[in-house]
């Protein structure tokens, strides 16, 4: 009797399977541009800052980063309607101290935009309209920042302009 039940359950294990069926046809469905890389806008404590970094910017992953002598950054914008570069930072009261007010030059692509100045110690928004010659015809849009003075630190020379919160381009 044993033998007959294992030869019944291995017996229903033998069953046909499925049918098979042949794939559908494949479509290509347009969906534009890729949305992955670089954008138009970028917040310092994003997983993905580090790729819109292109020097003199503390690497740490924090909601702010220090900007250093000659900060740079890169973003791509995938459509023309962009007409503004906005910059949110921070001014430190440690270094205002020493240094007094402070200017930051900013220029995209090498065009500068009007220099923005910081008189006291604090947050800051600088918005800056861009001339649509330096957005036009560039998929990579390169932001450079320049700051007068920078502090120097007495120990080791270490050079700071602000802490960077988030920058990019606005519409």
């Amino acid at each position: 009797m044993f033998i007959v039940g294992i030869g019944a359950i291995l017996a229903a294990g033998c069953a046909r399977g499925p049918a098979s069926f042949a794939m559908p046809p494949q479509r290509s469905l347009d969906l534009g541009q890729n949305p992955g890389g670089r954008g138009a806008w970028v917040a310092m404590d994003d997983p993905a800052a580090a790729d819109y970094i292109v020097r003199d910017i503390s690497p740490q992953p924090d909601h702010h980063r220090w900007a250093f002598a000659h900060p740079e950054m890169r973003f791509r914008l995938r459509d023309s309607r962009y007409s503004k570069f906005a910059a949110e930072f921070a001014i430190p009261p440690a270094t205002f101290r020493t240094t007094g007010p402070v200017t930051i030059q900013v220029a995209v692509n090498g065009v500068r935009l009007e220099p923005f100045r910081c008189d006291h110690a604090g947050d800051y928004r600088l918005e800056r309209t861009v001339p649509p010659a330096a957005i036009a015809s560039h998929d990579d849009l390169h932001v450079t920042f320049e700051t007068n003075p920078l502090w120097v630190s007495p120990e080791d020379g270490a050079q700071l302009s602000f802490y960077l919160r988030a920058a990019g381009f606005l519409r």
